[in-house]
């Protein structure tokens, strides 16, 4: 793994990562869910970084397991989440035992996003709901020139350039990091992504914000 994620997770702390209210109001918006589905729900946050949306889904009543790549991302989830475990998605075994299985912003990161989410399906049990979050091909020309440059800088200037864009707009520190930092990222149009729903037998398959594609669907 990208040692950077590291650095990312331990470093550079955002206000979009606190735990707070607003993560339960940004994760109802993101989902199109209830507040009330959560409650009694077994969950899985693939991905998990430091647990925003663990820490959100367990105040709405579900048990969750956490996973993520990184070792200081995992250690911070764990403060909320004693159920976080250091994981690679493409080492999912199938289960079929979630109610409800979230992967926010970390296919697109992968070498095979579509194995990656096919490793996803096999978490949800039958009747439950899977929702990912994957960039949107017309989000990311403005990145690539950052990106292009990125493995050549220190340490010191990736921080000071993410640090520039962020005072110019571009979002948190962390943010910035975050979109310019992968070895991979991958774009797709939200009907290739519905498509990937499709195929893998998923029903009432529903795009709920466009400009990162947010998709949710139902397992049959």
């Amino acid at each position: 793994m990208n040692s950077d994620f590291n650095y990312q997770w331990k470093n550079l702390p955002s206000p979009d990562l606190e735990y707070t209210e607003q993560r339960i109001v940004e994760l109802l918006d993101y989902t199109n869910l209830r507040r009330d589905f959560f409650t009694g729900k077994y969950c899985l946050d693939a991905g998990c970084g430091t647990g925003r949306w663990t820490w959100a889904m367990i105040q709405m009543g579900a048990k969750v397991d956490s996973f993520d790549m990184s070792e200081e991302a995992v250690n911070a989830c764990k403060r909320i989440n004693p159920e976080c475990y250091i994981m690679d998605i493409m080492a999912l075994q199938p289960t079929q035992k979630y109610d409800f299985v979230l992967c926010w912003g970390v296919l697109h990161h992968l070498e095979d996003p579509m194995e990656g989410f096919r490793k996803l399906t096999t978490q949800v049990k039958h009747g439950g709901l899977l929702h990912i979050m994957v960039y949107h091909k017309d989000t990311q020309g403005i990145y690539e020139p950052v990106r292009k440059i990125w493995s050549n800088l220190s340490e010191e200037q990736k921080l000071a350039l993410c640090q520039k864009y962020a005072k110019e707009g571009w979002g948190t520190v962390h943010g910035c990091w975050d979109a310019f930092n992968p070895r991979y990222n991958w774009s797709f149009h939200h009907n290739e992504v519905k498509r990937w729903f499709k195929e893998a037998g998923f029903k009432d398959v529903k795009l709920v914000k466009k400009h990162n594609i947010n998709m949710i669907g139902r397992k049959e």
